[in-house]
């Protein structure tokens, strides 16, 4: 399993590379702006990595460990997420 994330996080929080090839063409594209871009995203994998740490665990966002990102970060992508999968028709992403 190729782990995104080397530093003592256990392989049960990580994504599975089959998996990961299954649900990486269901997540949006994002485009940066052109003018005033500002940071650039983070790795899908590595940001569902850290969401699905703290549904796992139960910690808090904050408590996440840093090698998924921030735990804002985290927290805001997994906002977006629930926002796409609750305005979608279709319901792909859950």
């Amino acid at each position: 399993m190729a782990a995104t994330v080397d530093q003592g996080i256990s392989e049960k929080y990580l994504i599975p590379d089959r998996l990961w090839e299954r649900m990486k063409d269901l997540l949006p594209v994002r485009v940066r702006r052109y003018r005033n871009p500002g940071r650039k995203p983070l790795e899908w994998r590595k940001v569902l990595n850290g969401i699905f740490y703290v549904l796992r665990t139960g910690c808090q966002w904050k408590a996440a460990p840093r090698e998924f990102g921030s735990g804002s970060s985290l927290h805001r992508y997994f906002q977006q997420l629930v926002k796409l999968g609750s305005s979608s028709s279709s319901g792909s992403w859950r």
